[in-house]
Parts: C-alpha cells; sequence; structure tokens
C-alpha cells in the first residue's frame, strides 16, 4: 500500500501535533503517525511551563492545572531559598488534556492522524511503517521526525543524535505541600547527580516527584531514597520516565528530513523542559516544511530555512543555558551551598523573582548589572564563575563572558 503526503509528522506528542498543526494551516496536505494505541499518553513529563506556552501550543485554560507563583531550591545541606513573584510564574498542565487538544487542533485544521502505526525507516521522500493493518510506504514531500530524544530513527536517517542524554524517572504520589503555588528543586550530588529532583503539584491531593541523572547512571535508586525521606508512606500513583536530550543540533535537517523537539535537543538545559522550546520550533518545522513542499524544492539547502530560523528563535537563550548548566556541574556540593547561601538575601531574592522568567533566563545578568545595590550581593557568584573559567582556561576573565549575556 502507498500513499503520498506533502507533510508526514512522525510522533504525536505535543510538538508533532503542533508541527503538523502548522503544516496543515500553511496548505500541506499532513500525516501524523505515532506507534502508540490511540488514547494513550505519550510521555510522563512534569509539565511545568510558562503560561505563554499555552498560546504557542494553541492550547486553552482548560489544560491549567496549577497556578506557580514560588520555587523553593533546597541545597545539598537542606537550606531553603523561596524565590516569590505575585504573579504567575508558571503554570502545571494536565497532560492528557493537553495532547486531546493539540490532536484536535490539527484535525480540524485538517491533519490524518493514525495511531497503532509504528515507523520502521525514514529515507528521503519515503516513510515506512508497520502496524495492524500491516506494512505500508508513504511518500513524503518532507518528513518532520518529533519522535522523542529514544528513537533511532535520526540515527538511522544519518543525521545526528542529541550529545548528551539524560535518564529521569517520576511517579505521582498522594501528598501536598505547604503551599499550593509552589514547586519545590532540590540539589545535591546525593539527591540527582548532574541534574535534581523535582517536587510540582498536580491534580488535588497529588505531587508529581522526579529526578534525572546521566543517562548512565540509574535514576531509580535515587528516587526510591528521595520518596522515603520526603514522602515516608506515601501511595505512587503512577510511574514513567524515559530519556531527555541536552544540547541542540545545529544541523537538523537533509534532504526532504527534518528533526524537531526532544529528536533535535531542542530542551532548556537548565530544567529540560521542551514544550515551550518545541512548540517554538515545531511551528516553524511545519510552516517551512508545507511552503517546500508547495514550492516543490524540499533539498537540504531549501529546508536550512528552518535551522536558521530556530536558532534565531531559540538559539542564544540555549547557549546561555549550557554554559549556566556547565557552570553547575562544575560545583562540589560545598560550593553549591555556599551559592544558595550567598542567593538567600530578600533584596537579591525579590528582584530575581521580580524580572525572573523560565522562558527567558538570558536577560537576567544584564537586569542584574544595572542593580548597583545588588552588585555587593553578586560578588561571590563572579568568584565561583570566574573560578570555573580559571579550571576550563587560566587566562580567561570573567568580564568578556559576562558581555555575551550583556
Amino acid at each position: 500500500m502507498s500513499d503520498r503526503y506533502d507533510v508526514v509528522v512522525v510522533g504525536a506528542g505535543p510538538i508533532g501535533a503542533t508541527a503538523a498543526h502548522a503544516a496543515t494551516q500553511h496548505g500541506a496536505r499532513t500525516l501524523l503517525l505515532d506507534q502508540r494505541a490511540q488514547g494513550t499518553s505519550s510521555s510522563s513529563c512534569t509539565g511545568l511551563v510558562s503560561p505563554r506556552t499555552l498560546q504557542i501550543l494553541g492550547v486553552s485554560e482548560d489544560c491549567v492545572l496549577r497556578s506557580i507563583r514560588a520555587v523553593d531550591a533546597f541545597g545539598p545541606d537542606g537550606h531553603r531559598v523561596q524565590l516569590r513573584s505575585e504573579e504567575t510564574k508558571a503554570v502545571v498542565l494536565d497532560r492528557e488534556r493537553l495532547e486531546e487538544e493539540v490532536l484536535e487542533n490539527g484535525s480540524m485544521a485538517g491533519a490524518e492522524t493514525r495511531f497503532d502505526c509504528r515507523v520502521d525507516r525514514v529515507s528521503s521522500g519515503l516513510v515506512e511503517c508497520s502496524g495492524a493493518g500491516g506494512h505500508a510506504t508513504i511518500e513524503a514531500g518532507v518528513t518532520v521526525v518529533a519522535a522523542g530524544p529514544g528513537s533511532p530513527l535520526a540515527g538511522a536517517s544519518g543525521l545526528p543524535v542529541p550529545a548528551k542524554l539524560f535518564r529521569s524517572v517520576q511517579v505521582t504520589v498522594e501528598g501536598s505541600l505547604e503551599e499550593e503555588d509552589v514547586v519545590a528543586v532540590h540539589l545535591g550530588s546525593q539527591v540527582a547527580p548532574g541534574f535534581f529532583a523535582w517536587v510540582v503539584p498536580s491534580a488535588a491531593g497529588t505531587l508529581r516527584v522526579g529526578l534525572a541523572t546521566p543517562k548512565d547512571t540509574d535514576p531509580n535508586p535515587f528516587l526510591d531514597r528521595f520518596l522515603a525521606a520526603r514522602f515516608p508512606g506515601s501511595a505512587r500513583l503512577s510511574h514513567g520516565g524515559g530519556l531527555i536530550a541536552m544540547g541542540p543540533i545545529l544541523h537538523p535537517i537533509k534532504d526532504s528530513i527534518l528533526l524537531v523537539g526532544d529528536s533535535a535537543g531542542q530542551v532548556k538545559p537548565l530544567s529540560g523542559g521542551g514544550l515551550y522550546t518545541g512548540g517554538l520550533c515545531a511551528r516553524i518545522a511545519g510552516r517551512v516544511a508545507a511552503e517546500a513542499t508547495r514550492a516543490e524544492r524540499t533539498d537540504e539547502e531549501r529546508l536550512a530555512e528552518y535551522a536558521t530560523r530556530c536558532d534565531r528563535a531559540i538559539g542564544k537563550e540555549l547557549r546561555f543555558g549550557s554554559a549556566a548548566r556547565g557552570l553547575l556541574d562544575s560545583l562540589s556540593d560545598e560550593r553549591l551551598c555556599e551559592a544558595l547561601d550567598a542567593l538567600d538575601h530578600p533584596e537579591l531574592l525579590s528582584f530575581l523573582a521580580r524580572v525572573g522568567d523560565i522562558d527567558r533566563l538570558r536577560g537576567i545578568p544584564r537586569l542584574l548589572l544595572r542593580e548597583r545595590r545588588l552588585w555587593k550581593r553578586i560578588l561571590p557568584f563572579l568568584s565561583l564563575l570566574d573560578a570555573f573559567l580559571g579550571s576550563r582556561n587560566p587566562d580567561s576573565p570573567v568580564a568578556p563572558v559576562l558581555a555575551d549575556y550583556l
């Protein structure tokens, strides 16, 4: 059996569905494929995003379970530092409702969706898949791969894969936090080496608790210890996990194929979140794919516009996040405690809570250096940065690096 579509999107999660919707809106005959059964969730991600992400994904407030105004950061020694804003800084999503809405958006625009269809191979102009209906070869003007970081499709197609992977595990437990509008982040090598643990309020009386570790480290023992210490006796209502890709792929294209979302490493290096960044790039992917097929030019040179526009949209932010992640990774537990102690000052915390934006952290250094009254408070952080740079290159001063973000 053979079909022909302008755009075929592999992976019907929020990012793939957003790409399919965008392609259809721009006039492409679009097919969305997913190997899972219809009605099952594509991910166990935490679903903590900025309010603007709803607009990026084209979904309603009905997807929101909680509004978040504060974050508690716990150091390795248990010291808590809270950033609290009067404004909503993030929302917690109902992932099932989110996926229903993004799929409905694509369907209403005219995209066709097939579940129970495993994609076995993607090549220039062809998608081969199998499922209950047997084997199918689908002709595609452009194939958009949104199959997640664990999919072998990118590598098998000759495209690069994200350079750095983490393994995440998350459970939903019965419980609540003292404040309903706060999320908690726990740091330290004994908690989650190389990353952090999180506690996020979900539906009434439940919490999403998880952590991540480098790919070669099993995160489950760390989560078991964390739960035993923080939520002893709490019932586990669900359990999931997956891979988190770090480091965007600079050239996520080849003839007739685009990578988007986790498959392209379009993930925030500090938090591991990918719905905002992936959503932005999914809209670009859908539009570029549709316009390329309409122009009957789906070669790599024509699709290079996608990589350029994605870099313009998220590149600087991801590079800043990668630099900040490198700094955090260089800190011992002792130095991490020192950093949190230095952060714990009312004026500094108030400033950061006011200007902080989980999608746009890159602007904070520039804003901070405009606040002369806080200069004394940031000296310990400059010392940490200087030590980090010195360990990489003894001749590297702090100022030129900061200049990239000022």
